[in-house]
């Protein structure tokens, strides 16, 4: 049987566009779909959509709807994201009495949204609903949706995000500029803003105010799919892993190959690195002589290649610029792109150029515990520093991968083969590796 990586479902476009940017900033792979507005739109989307066909979306596949919702309960502010533990269906076209769905994947701390059939614009309307279902959220999909998802025995959930809060009104034209499939209706559009040119304003700042709350639909649901459903591996990744390698002892091909296998990676890229901007010393050997080391120590690695591009840039080294760089070169997304770091600099990461840049953008980061931190306590070290720079801490501490840490370094094997002890290296070496050292008297004293 073929197993699908999830649908995610967004009733519009501008929802689409940034929750499909969250998810997959977080290395998920998906399939996503624009399933319009209202429960007409759900219906119409699981008549004619390919993606709701029996063919596409089997029984037990994973269905997630995800988009922006109202407030209903005063407490919840702007930007609040979470998973539906019920649906209450509460638009005046559902059948008496009102039916409640359960979804099948929901997170610890689920709310209560309630489906209706129009949009619910006005603080005062807000307050009545939220007193007559227990509603926390109200969307116009998820009751539709409820219903023919679990007509058609998927695995699904709905994620919502505040967008308006119980205290503020929504203009109703809003709707009006949808088309049933949720993209824009030029005609309408330009309509609504000949009649009023202070609606384009208005939309705009909707626009730019809606993005943070979509992000968090994202990352809800990225959690979501993380902690319920276990995920098709993405194919083709590429694995990049960097460094000083002076010299490559055998723990950095093992820490490659065991990394490569868990993220289903079929190519790793070694970049052995210029002038670190966070060393204080260069490296003890030459990097022609680092870079042939590195090709010895790789060479029997399945998929590997030694990339000198760093050494060949010259100056100091900057890992945002190679990322770059392989992304387009490779033609990429991002969440086939893997930057394999260690403890020391997943811990530093906030001071290295661009790091926001690298973790949002350009690559999913991968960490290998090193001693004397265990993976789970770097995973709770790791949460608790990126959220406190306002980071998703739990994404980062997911980052750790389950290999086991070795106390194997390069500093520690320079350190020995200083003192003479260039015997006791073969245990840690490469044997060309060990050859070359000794050859070219690397080292030494």
């Amino acid at each position: 049987m073929v197993t699908r990586p999830p649908l995610i479902l967004c009733p519009t476009s501008h929802e689409l566009a940034v929750i499909h940017e969250a998810v997959a900033s977080r290395g998920i792979v998906a399939e996503y779909s624009q399933c319009g507005v209202g429960p007409a739109g759900i219906r119409r989307w699981a008549a004619r959509d390919a993606t709701a066909s029996p063919e596409r979306s089997p029984p037990e596949r994973t269905v997630i709807l995800a988009g922006l919702a109202g407030g209903l309960d005063p407490a919840l502010k702007l930007g609040f994201a979470a998973t539906a533990s019920c649906i209450v269906a509460a638009g005046d076209d559902e059948a008496n009495p009102k039916p409640r769905f359960v979804p099948p994947l929901h997170g610890d701390h689920g709310v209560v949204i309630a489906g209706v059939d129009r949009l619910i614009p006005t603080a005062r309307e807000k307050r009545a609903l939220h007193e007559a279902s227990g509603a926390a959220l109200v969307d116009m999909e998820s009751a539709a949706f409820a219903g023919v998802a679990g007509a058609r025995g998927w695995r699904w959930g709905v994620v919502r995000a505040v967008s308006d809060d119980a205290h503020s009104d929504i203009p109703k034209w809003i709707v009006d500029i949808l088309h049933i499939n949720g993209s824009v209706n030029v005609p309408a559009l330009a309509r609504t803003i000949l009649g009023d040119p202070r609606r384009l304003k208005l939309l705009c700042k909707i626009g730019s105010i809606t993005r943070g709350p979509l992000h968090a639909a994202g990352a809800e649901v990225a959690a979501l799919l993380s902690s319920v459903h276990s995920l098709p591996p993405p194919k083709g990744g590429t694995l990049v892993f960097g460094g000083s390698f002076d010299p490559p002892h055998l723990r950095h091909a093992e820490i490659a190959v065991a990394a490569a296998r868990h993220l289903h990676c079929e190519n790793i890229v070694i970049v052995p690195s210029a002038t670190s901007p966070l060393k204080e010393s260069p490296s003890s050997a030459s990097e022609e002589d680092r870079l042939e080391m590195a090709r010895l120590a790789f060479a029997s690695v399945p998929g590997a290649m030694v990339d000198s591009r760093e050494i060949d840039r010259g100056g100091v080294s900057y890992t945002v610029d190679t990322l770059r760089e392989l992304l387009e070169e490779r033609r990429l997304p991002r969440e086939k792109l893997f930057l394999l770091i260690g403890a020391d600099q997943a811990m530093a990461f906030d001071h290295w150029r661009e790091w926001r840049e690298i973790d949002e953008r350009l690559a999913t980061i991968a960490i290998v515990a090193r001693p004397p931190n265990r993976p789970d306590d770097l995973r709770k070290q790791l949460r608790a520093k990126f959220a406190g720079l306002g980071c998703d801490g739990d994404r980062w501490a997911r980052a750790v991968l389950p290999i086991e840490p070795v106390d194997l370094s390069s500093t520690r094997v320079r350190e020995m083969a200083e003192a003479g002890a260039t015997d006791a290296l073969a245990p840690a070496l490469h044997p060309s590796v060990l050859q070359w050292i000794r050859d070219r008297g690397l080292y030494g004293r």
